[in-house]
């Protein structure tokens, strides 16, 4: 793979990024602007989920990594 070639795909995920979190911006402060609930929840909810994905990811990686014995002098 090239560098040209890998420099415009980064390119467009990040367009891609970008546009997504304006269009989740612009749904949000629509719906704050409308006194939604949802439009509170929703951000919290998926904070909270996604800090227990990070505790489980870690506990996981800790559960499967081999432990070798401390060395013998």
């Amino acid at each position: 793979m090239d560098w040209q070639n890998y420099k415009e795909r980064s390119q467009v995920y990040g367009l891609a990024i970008c546009a997504t979190s304006a269009i989740a911006g612009l749904v949000f402060l629509l719906g704050v602007l409308r006194k939604s609930y949802w439009a509170l929840a929703m951000p919290v909810i998926m904070g909270f989920m996604g800090a227990l994905y990070v505790a489980f990811w870690i506990g996981r990686a800790l559960i499967t990594t081999p432990l070798e014995p401390p060395a013998q002098d």
